[in-house]
């Protein structure tokens, strides 16, 4: 494979091909600017690059099908292992879920400390009409604090600039632990939320391996999420339950 040069890789993992319709439908605008890398964690079902070309993505795309279900977070780690594996070369890296909307790909002029890059994020909590919207123009919505809503900064890994070289550490660390990982995430009667276990995690990590970097705020929208389905999500003493157990894996870094 030969080497890939960009700035920006958009890592995604999807198992509902369906949802690829809401995140391609952003990354199709900004298409120039990103490598993608698309993981499959569906093993019934194959993704193909035509596949993505009929949702309208034209640029640089990588996907990797799998032959089991290995859930969101292994799914992330193996997109930064193959990263590695394929030397695809980009500064920064930023996952993305299949069905949120990437709506920034601009990554700001930084210092060298600063590892990582947050911004803002829009939510779209409950009708399916601002949803359709945004897919055809990411700046169209209104901020309503109900329907809509602005989370500032995005507190995630999701939506995230974050230098890739220190990325595929952590994704080498976490991989190292990743059965003890499993213990605490495996057969929870709730959404697991892996982007608040991941990014304090990749927090600590850093904290330990490069205490004299530091993320950085922009008050900037970087990404849509869309939340207007039913699923359970972990309440607050469930998340931090999950995180304080992951962040014992870093202990002795």
């Amino acid at each position: 494979m030969g080497r890939n040069k960009s700035n920006l890789v958009v890592g995604l993992t999807t198992f509902n091909h369906e949802f690829l319709n809401i995140s391609i439908s952003g990354l199709k605008r900004v298409a120039k600017n990103v490598t993608l890398v698309i993981f499959n964690d569906n093993p019934c079902r194959k993704l193909r690059h035509r596949d993505i070309r009929r949702m309208g993505f034209r640029g640089n795309a990588h996907i990797i099908n799998t032959d089991e279900n290995i859930g969101h977070m292994r799914a992330r780690i193996a997109i930064l292992r193959y990263i590695e594996k394929s030397k695809i070369h980009a500064d920064w890296f930023m996952f993305a879920n299949d069905d949120d909307i990437v709506s920034n790909t601009r990554v700001p002029c930084v210092s060298d400390d600063n590892f990582a890059v947050m911004g803002n994020a829009i939510v779209i909590k409950s009708r399916l009409l601002d949803a359709l919207r945004v897919m055809q123009n990411p700046t169209d919505f209104t901020v309503d604090g109900v329907d809509t809503v602005q989370v500032a900064p995005n507190v995630c890994m999701a939506g995230t600039f974050i230098r890739t070289k220190y990325l595929i550490e952590y994704a080498a660390f976490v991989d190292s632990v990743i059965d003890d990982v499993l213990d605490i995430i495996t057969d929870v009667p709730f959404h697991i939320p892996t982007d608040l276990i991941m990014w304090n995690g990749f927090i600590e990590f850093m904290r330990k391996k490069y205490p004299n970097m530091r993320p950085i705020y922009m008050n900037q929208i970087n990404y849509i999420m869309i939340k207007i389905n039913g699923t359970r999500h972990a309440n607050a003493d469930q998340c931090t339950g999950m995180v304080n157990k992951f962040l014992g894996f870093f202990e002795n870094i």
